[in-house]
């Protein structure tokens, strides 16, 4: 079961005729919703550049997280882990999100509990 954060390879046949697989961020675990890792930049798709110099399964090559959309998998369709963002980069992604004109309200309510509660739920955030 994946978390929040977490950085799959997914099996996207039934999504995109050219690709197999793609790199997917989770984004909520009880709505099994994600966002893809592409490889090119694209302004129309509200892309969050990530480095390649802070992971390692991006394989020497700058990716963008697409932050326009959300898309569903099944537990069936993740192929494996390879890793997770940083907190970083992902309350950015967050806040990509609750500030986008792209995604629709609709998969904005999806999403934004679950991020809000996980940002919440951080370590360092936690109330002693």
């Amino acid at each position: 079961m994946p978390d929040i954060s977490d950085v799959l390879i997914m099996d996207v046949t039934k999504l995109f005729k050219y690709r197999d697989t793609k790199h997917c961020v989770c984004v909520s675990v009880s709505n099994s919703k994600y966002l893809v890792i592409n490889s090119n930049h694209r302004d129309r798709y509200d892309d969050f550049e990530i480095k390649s110099a802070d992971y390692a399964f991006l394989n020497s090559m700058d990716r963008f997280v697409c932050c326009s959309e959300t898309y569903t998998f099944n537990n069936d369709e993740i192929i494996k882990k390879v890793g997770n963002l940083n907190r970083s980069d992902m309350i950015k992604i967050v806040d990509k999100i609750r500030n986008s004109k792209i995604l629709s309200v609709m998969e904005q309510n999806l999403v934004l509990p679950e991020l809000n509660k996980w940002i919440l739920d951080l370590p360092d955030n936690r109330r002693k």
